[in-house]
């Protein structure tokens, strides 16, 4: 019986394990939306952890793996069922923590390409700025006047409507 109460308390942990990884997921998903990368980074930590306690779980219910599950003698009828209960339960969590995991990494996938995306746009404008930069001061120190090229659209006059005909 005391193996039965040994698998009884290792479901148990793997069960709480798993229901704590599936609320860093959320979180993680929240701060993914927010565009929050610190506390993500935070939260893969404490994940890293989390996954670490599980596999020294897992490695400790390794043995039980093995056995006929009918020939192994319980306390009651009720704690054998409680104990398969939460395995049952350990397997739907794990399902879903796994759903949430491939999720949240599509999302920091899609964030990281958004970034890069904006980097790129920003790098081109730069690009595009130093040569304006570069051809206006050849120009001056040339003698050629630099072309007057306006960095915005004019407001219109005062009492104009822009948007009437003319």
């Amino acid at each position: 019986m005391s193996s039965t109460r040994t698998l009884a308390e290792l479901v148990n942990k793997r069960l709480r394990c798993l229901a704590q990884l599936l609320d860093v997921g959320r979180q993680q998903a929240e701060f993914i939306a927010q565009g929050e990368i610190t506390p993500v980074l935070r939260l893969l930590s404490a994940k890293s952890q989390l996954i670490t306690a599980l596999q020294a779980i897992e490695k400790l219910l390794a043995p039980f793996h093995g056995e006929d599950p009918d020939a192994r003698v319980w306390e009651s009828p009720a704690a054998r069922a409680a104990c398969a209960a939460e395995a049952e339960e350990c397997r739907s969590l794990l399902a879903r923590v796994m759903e949430l995991e491939a999720r949240n990494e599509a999302a920091m996938t899609e964030r990281r390409d958004a970034v890069g995306q904006q980097l790129q746009s920003f790098n081109a404008a730069s690009r595009a700025r130093s040569a304006y930069l570069a051809a206006s001061h050849a120009r001056s120190t040339s003698g050629v006047p630099a072309p007057h090229v306006p960095l915005s659209t004019p407001a219109p006059a005062a009492g104009l409507d822009a948007q009437s005909p003319v």
